[in-house]
Order: C-alpha cells, then sequence, then structure tokens
C-alpha cells in the first residue's frame, strides 16, 4: 500500500483538486484507492459530493480517531463516493482537533495509527489531502506517507512557500530519523499568460527544484471549478476536458515513481 499526501502550507494552490482527481486517476489505471480528507475545512468531503450532514453530523469520525475518543473500527469511517472512490470524510470536529493533540504523547503519528488500522491489502493508494498550513495535522501527513506531491501555482510567493514546506520536510526527517520522498512539484491551476509563464521558469530553474518541479502542468479551467460545484471530478463532469489527459499523466507518473 503507498500511502502519499498531497500538501502545501499555502492555501488557494488546489490541493483537494489534484488529490481528487489523482484518486479516480489512478482507479481508472485499476488500483484500489481510498482518500483521506485531513483538512478541517472539508473540501475533498464536499468535491466528492458527500451531502453536508456528514461533514457536520455529530458521529463516529477522523477527528475523534486522531484524539484517540473513536468508537469501533476505524474501517468504519469509510464512505464510498459517487466516482467509486473510498473516502474518510472530514467533519466538523477537525476544527479542535490541532489544539486537542498539542500536548498529546505521540501526537504526530495519529494518521499513522489509523491509516495502519485498515486491513492489509485494501487499498493500492491511499492519499491524504492536508489541510493548508504547518501544524500537526500537516505533520501527521507527511509521517504517515512519507511520499509527497506538492502543488503550487505560478505565482511569485510560491517559491518562498516552497522553501517553507521543504524546510519543514527536513526538520520532520531528522526529528524522527525518516526519510521523505517527494515525488514531484505540480504546477496547478496555471493561467496562459506570460507572468505565469515566467514564474514556472524561475521555480524550475531555482536549485534543488530542476528535477522535482514536473515537465508539465495543470491549467485554470472553468470546468474544474463547475465540477466541483456538482460534487464530481471532470471525469465524471466532461471526459472530453484537455485537462484529462494531464492528470492522466500525473496518475501514470505517480505509479511509475513509486513501483
Amino acid at each position: 500500500m503507498h500511502t502519499i499526501a498531497i500538501t502545501n502550507q499555502k492555501g488557494g494552490v488546489g490541493k483537494t483538486t489534484i488529490t481528487a482527481h489523482l484518486a479516480v486517476g489512478l482507479a481508472n489505471r485499476g488500483h484500489r484507492v481510498l482518500a483521506i480528507d485531513l483538512d478541517p475545512q472539508g473540501y475533498l468531503t464536499r468535491h466528492f459530493g458527500l451531502k453536508e450532514e456528514l461533514y457536520r453530523g455529530e458521529i463516529d469520525n477522523i477527528a475523534l480517531h486522531l484524539t484517540n475518543s473513536g468508537h469501533g473500527d476505524p474501517t468504519d469511517l469509510i464512505v464510498t463516493t459517487d466516482e467509486d472512490i473510498d473516502l474518510v470524510p472530514s467533519n466538523y470536529d477537525m476544527r479542535g482537533v490541532a489544539d486537542a493533540l498539542s500536548n498529546a504523547r505521540n501526537r504526530e503519528r495519529r494518521l499513522q495509527n489509523v491509516i495502519s488500522a485498515l486491513p492489509g491489502g485494501s487499498y493500492d493508494y491511499v492519499l491524504v489531502d492536508s489541510p493548508p498550513n504547518l501544524g500537526v495535522l500537516t505533520d501527521n501527513a507527511i509521517l504517515a506517507s512519507r511520499r509527497l506531491l506538492i502543488p503550487i501555482q505560478a505565482e511569485d510567493s510560491s517559491l518562498d512557500a516552497l522553501e517553507m514546506a521543504l524546510d519543514e520536510i527536513e526538520e520532520i526527517e531528522a526529528a524522527f530519523g525518516i526519510d521523505v520522498d517527494i515525488l514531484g512539484i505540480a504546477p496547478n491551476l496555471v493561467p496562459r499568460d506570460g507572468v505565469a509563464e515566467s514564474t514556472l521558469e524561475t521555480i524550475r530553474s531555482t536549485p534543488g527544484l530542476e528535477e522535482l518541479v514536473l515537465p508539465y502542468e495543470i491549467r485554470k479551467r472553468a470546468d474544474i471549478k463547475y465540477a466541483m460545484r456538482r460534487g464530481e471530478t471532470l471525469y465524471a463532469y466532461n471526459d472530453d476536458s484537455d485537462m484529462i489527459p494531464v492528470f492522466d499523466r500525473l496518475a501514470a507518473d505517480v505509479e511509475r515513481s513509486v513501483n
């Protein structure tokens, strides 16, 4: 089972869009995929069209299991989406998890424990949609996954955010004696203009990033927003979109990089 965190502490870079489409792309390649919504805002849960009652419901949920207050088996948290992707949804209770874990023992390993409780061989890939900030939840995602996909936008602030993310990864590696593998830095929601192209050229030529930034971009498309509003990915909403081959390529690259 390959666990991958889609993470960047900078908000608005489209982590959820990439997580959802990568999940479907991998499933289309014959893999069993579980997605975990670790973002307290629950965007991935909404992206797959799950009802608001699930996010707001006073039910056993991922937040309770991260704080050791859960009832029953973590497998019971899994729901199946209309696009046949299994999902551990977020919940409104996730807002308080960071504070609840502030002084807890082994606080950075809580997600790892939840994933370890899943039946062996259930999934080929587990994708974790991380929150848009640094903190204990992001640390949990990195430690449980040890493989990262980092979405960025073609903005001047992206380079600073990347440097912060890489520094955080190095600190986690040193603190826990682990190696973290960055599968790729994925330019996302890229507009077709000269500023974006110039920014990407700068990022791709920055020492240490040349081999990490993917040689293709996920372009900004209205269809992606429309699909999200309907609780779907492009695969369900418009499989003629010119971004479908790009998401397919991303799934193929991820598959190749972990095997």
